[in-house]
């Protein structure tokens, strides 16, 4: 395992893992996702999406937005993509691509233009109409195993689903919601059965099966992009911008050790924007269709890389080893994070994330910056009566933490009940408010109350009609069921929070 290959919205990259050496190889023909290739040749089929995908914003934009197509070498396919997301070469010669702003999985024959197939999970027929009615299902990775192609849709507000089609012929099999998640990217079946993908939005990598996440990252991040041997598996890191800055943001990859699901290593890549995908280039990626590229050494010649003469060498060596130095305290600062979400997995073994990615202290607690709203839920299998956690609210800024209840979204900030204690002059302020699905809205009726504690203890007690809101033992709400526009109250507990620091207790 040397080499990786790394799709920024922007650049092919390829990664020496030994050496760190990033060299891009490709950047004229952006935005670029999918990279796979046909076993025994030795050129890249790439996917490009030909748009600037933070101007996707209405029906008026995806109507423009078919400019997306696929390359093998320098051979160019048709334009009629609508933001291609993964893609993978399949044993009949065709390429499985996941035509993302159309809402359907398209399979092209770069032999045959004119031909391709088309299905997908539901009718819609772009993946949004405006940035409030997103219709579509943001289908976004493929993985094929024997005759059962595996889909992953992002899924938006409503949450990721993980979708089965027959391979040729399409035929929609099953269609699987993953629960309390939304935004998932990647997915690889193991030769275990194990079913893994990146859940993105939390910045981990999940076995889709269990609640607990298979690793964290620890801190506010993106991941996107699988990769994997027997031994390895590499996750790519993105950082949390807006769509608009993505093309210049920090990218990076992280190599975890298979066996035990913790971080090894930690390769800055630089500022070449988000990552959207990684491959293994000269071993079998399992993650992708397990054959490496063929002839790497003459795709490496015609890609234009080389290896330094002992001068250039000794030269690339020193500015890497600066590099190394000038990003050594990063590196061991995103290690030691990933580490203390490792030590701290019993602590919130009973919460798990199901949004934003917040920074793990050495304590267990878990920090929310203020552009990072975080959501964990109590699992369904644990005591669904009580919800107990320490909080520390961040004085001058947007900070408030939330006892939630009643939480029946999928994995989105919506369908909850919300007791919020808000950090404000003289001290924390709670109020209640309610999400139906339209919006969050103060339960006016339910008065303010004054004067709480910046940090503390919350406890919330319920049964089928009532809850009771205690902070630092002493009891400051009893409210029942009706009055929080629930049917009951003893479900779907959790904790929400922002620019705050939290921890169970329970």
């Amino acid at each position: 395992m040397k080499y990786a290959l790394v799709a920024t919205t922007g650049y092919i990259l390829l990664v020496d893992l030994d050496s760190k050496r990033v060299t891009p190889l490709k950047k004229d023909q952006p935005e670029y996702y999918g990279i796979s290739w046909f076993p025994g040749d030795s050129e890249l089929v790439l996917s490009h999406s030909g748009v600037n995908n933070s101007d996707l914003i209405d029906i008026a934009s995806y109507a423009q937005s078919e400019q997306g197509w696929l390359s093998k070498g320098t051979q160019n396919g048709r334009r009629f993509l609508s933001a291609p997301h993964q893609i993978l070469c399949a044993p009949d010669g065709r390429i499985i691509c996941t035509n993302t702003g159309r809402n359907v999985i398209s399979i092209v024959d770069l032999n045959r233009l004119n031909l391709f197939q088309e299905a997908g999970i539901s009718n819609a027929r772009w993946d949004r109409l405006s940035l409030e009615k997103i219709t579509g299902d943001h289908l976004n990775s493929v993985f094929l195993q024997n005759d059962q192609l595996f889909v992953v849709a992002h899924g938006h507000n409503k949450g990721s689903k993980l979708a089965v089609f027959s391979y040729p012929d399409l035929d929609l099999l099953s269609v699987t919601p993953l629960g309390e998640r939304t935004g998932l990217h990647n997915i690889w079946i193991t030769s275990e059965g194990q079913r893994i993908s990146c859940h993105s939005e939390i910045g981990a990598l999940i076995d889709i099966d269990c609640a607990e996440p298979l690793w964290e990252s620890g801190s506010p991040v993106y991941t996107r992009g699988l990769a994997a041997t027997d031994d390895y598996v590499l996750v790519g890191e993105s950082q949390k911008t807006g769509r608009d800055l993505r093309r210049n943001s920090l990218s990076a990859i992280w190599v975890l050790d298979r066996k035990q699901w913790q971080a090894i290593d930690y390769i800055c890549l630089g500022p070449y924007g988000a990552v959207n995908e990684v491959r293994l280039l000269d071993v079998p990626d399992l993650a992708h269709h397990g054959t490496p590229l063929h002839n790497i050494q003459n795709f490496l010649a015609e890609s234009g890389f080389r290896d330094l003469p002992p001068a250039e060498m000794e030269k690339s060596e020193k500015n890497g080893q600066n590099f190394a130095m000038s990003n050594a305290d990063l590196v061991q600062g995103k290690l030691d994070l990933a580490r203390a979400v490792w030590g701290g997995k019993a602590t919130w073994s009973s919460y798990p994330l199901v949004l934003g990615s917040p920074e793990t202290l050495n304590d267990g607690s878990k920090r929310a910056a203020v552009d990072n709203l975080c959501l964990a839920l109590k699992k369904d299998s644990d005591n669904q009566s009580m919800a107990c956690f320490s909080y520390a609210l961040e004085a001058g800024q947007v900070s408030h933490v939330s006892a939630v209840l009643g939480y029946t979204g999928k994995g989105g900030d919506t369908h909850m009940a919300a007791l919020l204690i808000q950090s404000s002059v003289g001290g924390g302020v709670l109020s209640a408010w309610r999400h139906k699905g339209d919006g969050w809205r103060q339960l006016t009726e339910i008065a303010n109350v004054f004067g709480l504690p910046l940090e503390g203890d919350v406890q919330l007690k319920t049964s089928h009609l009532t809850a009771i809101l205690s902070v630092g033992g002493t009891e400051i709400l009893r409210l029942d069921a009706s009055t929080l526009g629930l049917d009951h109250c003893n479900k779907g507990l959790g904790i929400r929070w922002i620019g705050a620091t939290v921890k169970p207790l329970d």
